[in-house]
């Protein structure tokens, strides 16, 4: 599904499995069709809602979420685009056939399989979506095996998706609080966001429960709240890239998801009690 003007930002091509990170640009009343030959996985990193819904053959209009997948030979059609916009999304394209041998069963997508198609929630593959898009757009040692692994988890992390009716597991408490694993599921949940800070909604849709019940028994169960520890894992992924990078402090900032470096510096020196630059000094004058 590509909008007249879109930028592809990065790229990597495998043998079966096509990965890019692109720039979409929608003009109002836009509207789009297309019918792949490939299984396409769409993920948007920002979870601001877009104004263009769409629907599968001839089935219901849905919004799209933020996880999108499109069955490939499957007819797609947007509604037009109520307004001007942006959205930047990571995409896996599967070939055909290396998709069929890896979920050989499903052939035929029913109204009632395509309609989870629109807003996956589905963690496991938000993360490995994430670090593809991070391996396209900054390849590392053995950045196309890792790409081939992380493509692999993610077909097989699909078939498992449609093939179970209820694929988001929810978190049950005791007594008010977590236990080990459901609190290390959100934690893990949590650390795995980039380039932004997950919100608290976000997370109560991820764990299955409501925002008060999370919030509530986070705080029981660590003595911390929720907020705070969001913060708390935004600073120590700052703190991580000045130490370990020479990145300027505006791609810092980009990478937090901050809306720009002055915000980004205030907010550090605000938790840190020092700025990202004295920080960066400071650990430089150590060694």
């Amino acid at each position: 599904m590509t909008a007249r003007a879109c930028h592809v930002s990065a790229a990597m091509e495998l043998d079966d499995v096509n990965i890019q990170v692109v720039d979409y640009r929608w003009s109002a009343n836009e509207q789009i069709t297309e019918c792949e030959d490939m299984f396409i996985l769409r993920y948007r990193p920002r979870p601001g809602p877009v104004s263009v819904a769409a629907h599968m053959r001839h089935g219901e209009v849905r919004d799209f979420g933020q996880l999108m997948f499109f069955p490939a030979r499957t007819a797609v059609e947007t509604t037009p685009a109520k307004v001007n916009e942006r959205a930047r999304t990571v995409e896996c394209a599967f070939k055909y056939d290396w998709f069929r041998r890896i979920w050989p069963e499903r052939d035929d997508w029913d109204d009632e399989a395509l309609a989870r198609c629109y807003d996956m929630r589905n963690f496991r593959v938000e993360q490995a979506m994430q670090r593809l898009g991070m391996e396209a757009e900054s390849p590392g040692f053995a950045s196309h095996l890792m790409a081939e692994s992380l493509a692999q988890s993610i077909a097989i992390d699909l078939a498992r998706h449609f093939t179970s009716r209820n694929s988001a597991r929810r978190v049950r408490t005791s007594d008010g609080r977590f236990s080990a694993n459901e609190l290390n599921r959100i934690r893990d949940y949590i650390d795995s966001i980039t380039q932004r800070a997950p919100t608290v909604d976000e997370i109560s849709r991820q764990c299955g429960i409501s925002s008060a019940h999370l919030r509530r028994s986070f705080k029981q169960t660590t003595g911390q709240t929720l907020h705070e520890y969001v913060a708390s894992v935004r600073l120590a992924k700052a703190r991580s890239l000045l130490a370990e990078t020479d990145m300027p402090l505006k791609e810092v900032a980009f990478r937090l998801g901050f809306a720009s470096s002055s915000t980004f510096s205030s907010t550090f020196s605000k938790m840190a009690g020092e700025t990202p630059s004295g920080y960066r000094q400071r650990l430089l004058d150590r060694r």
